[in-house]
């Protein structure tokens, strides 16, 4: 019994382990990226746009070519009524004049014998064969092409913003596990520092060396450091769980950081940085290309007034009608001409509403360029301050472990009570967190400028 006991229990543990290290996935930011660039479902559309937009300019220049179609039809018509026409004198008139006014003055000594045909069913077909070519349609055939183009290029610009707001949210649920991951070093740390120091209290206590109420300060705050360590920890499953919702993973798949180094560099940046932004930014790239878009349709709206000329060939073939016609076929060559000549300023009136609306989209143009200044130079600001923010608490958590290392010297010496440790301890675990903090807000600021400046998705 003992011995299969030991069976039972030595399985569930093995099955335990594997279990904890079944789902775990290591990823660096880059990796994370490319998996949320992989599964997002807006790139997907973005992307889907872009083949839509490439048929769409495929499709346009084959406006350019000539056009072939064929048609066919076949007739059938069932028991048709047998024609009977009896004979008789044709009449005559006095002159031809009198004849076109159908004054018929009598009867001539020419004799029509009458026609009998019989019907029944008729059926017969036809197939012709036609070519077109448009010569000139006012610039519109061009216009849609150009237009199909610029859309194509588009579509563009608007997976590189897709890919753009992808990639900052990525960098956000990343960043935020790594800060999280850091945040529970730090407050294990802090929990092991606080219980070797209720221990060594108690044991002053046990040697009446303190009092209970230091040794019960400090058991109070190992209990609150205790909860938060617990707390801290369920943010961690929290934050994976986000993270693997941004990039397509099992939320159950546990995530582990490859970059768990904040390296924080104040890497030098170029003074024209907001040129660059001009030049970069999806949505000053897409509007331009809708401004360009906007001209062209004036021009295909301008060319439907415009004379229309195309040239075409046919070539037809009906086939036998028995008792009625031979079968026959005719080629012809044709040519048609279009000249709009006056309705009421139709054409003045639409061509000014296109001018209008392209007016209207350059000075979106122009007010999305301000904005875009201004939010990149707020963005640089906020990664310099970000810069500046993790210095100090370098600085800090520098002079907050000075005080511990001293603080707890002192203590030990007998210089210092619970309390003086406890702030110093305190102090220590908030320099910590703000530390981790600053580097967290320095990487994030730096994906936001990057952002800013059309950068962050290349």
């Amino acid at each position: 019994m003992k011995l299969l006991k030991f069976k039972i229990y030595a399985f569930v543990a093995i099955s335990l382990c594997s279990f904890q290290g079944f789902g775990q996935e290591t990823l660096s930011l880059q990796e994370s990226r490319k998996l949320a660039l992989e599964y997002n479902q807006r790139i997907k559309i973005a992307d889907e746009l872009i083949s839509e937009s490439e048929s769409n300019v495929k499709f346009a220049f084959t406006h350019f070519l000539p056009n072939l179609s064929a048609e066919g039809n076949y007739n059938y018509l069932h028991d048709i009524d047998d024609i009977s026409l009896p004979g008789f004198f044709l009449p005559t008139a006095n002159s031809i004049d009198e004849a076109r006014l159908g004054n018929y003055t009598g009867d001539s000594d020419v004799y029509f014998p009458g026609l009998q045909m019989e019907m029944g069913n008729i059926d017969y077909y036809s197939a012709n064969l036609i070519l077109s070519q448009p010569i000139y349609a006012g610039g519109k055939v061009r216009s849609n092409y150009n237009m199909a183009k610029l859309g194509s290029d588009l579509s563009l610009f608007n997976r590189k913003l897709e890919a753009s707001e992808v990639t900052m949210e990525t960098d956000e649920a990343y960043w935020n596990l790594v800060s999280v991951n850091e945040r529970v070093k730090v407050a294990e740390k802090y929990v092991d520092m606080l219980n070797q120091l209720v221990t060594d209290l108690k044991n002053a206590f046990d040697l009446e060396l303190t009092t209970k109420n230091e040794l019960l300060k400090a058991q109070v705050q190992f209990n609150q450091a205790k909860l938060d360590l617990f707390r801290i920890k369920n943010a961690r499953v929290l934050s994976s769980m986000a993270l693997c919702q941004v990039i397509g993973k099992d939320l159950k798949t546990e995530i582990i950081t490859s970059d768990t180094l904040i390296l924080v560099e104040n890497k030098s940046i170029e003074n024209n940085f907001i040129q660059k932004a001009m030049q970069q930014r999806p949505e000053i790239l897409m509007l331009g290309k809708q401004v360009e878009i906007d001209k062209q349709e004036e021009i295909s709206t301008r060319a439907d007034y415009l004379p229309q000329l195309g040239v075409g060939a046919s070539y037809g073939y009906t086939s036998k009608i028995e008792n009625l016609m031979e079968s026959r076929q005719n080629l012809s060559v044709q040519a048609s001409l279009s000249v709009p000549i006056f309705h009421w300023n139709e054409r003045k009136h639409r061509v000014a509403a296109k001018k209008y609306q392209t007016r209207q989209r350059e000075l979106q143009l122009d007010r999305t360029k301000d904005l875009v200044s201004l939010e990149v130079q707020q963005a640089y600001f906020n990664l310099q301050e970000a810069y500046q923010q993790k210095e100090l608490a370098d600085i800090s958590m520098s002079q907050a472990e000075e005080n511990v290392s001293i603080t707890k010297n002192s203590f030990y010496e007998g210089l210092a009570n619970a309390t003086e440790m406890l702030d110093a301890q305190a102090f220590w675990q908030q320099a910590h967190t703000e530390l981790i903090d600053a580097k967290i807000n320095f990487k994030l600021k730096e994906s936001g400028f990057l952002k800013a400046i059309g950068e962050l998705a290349n």
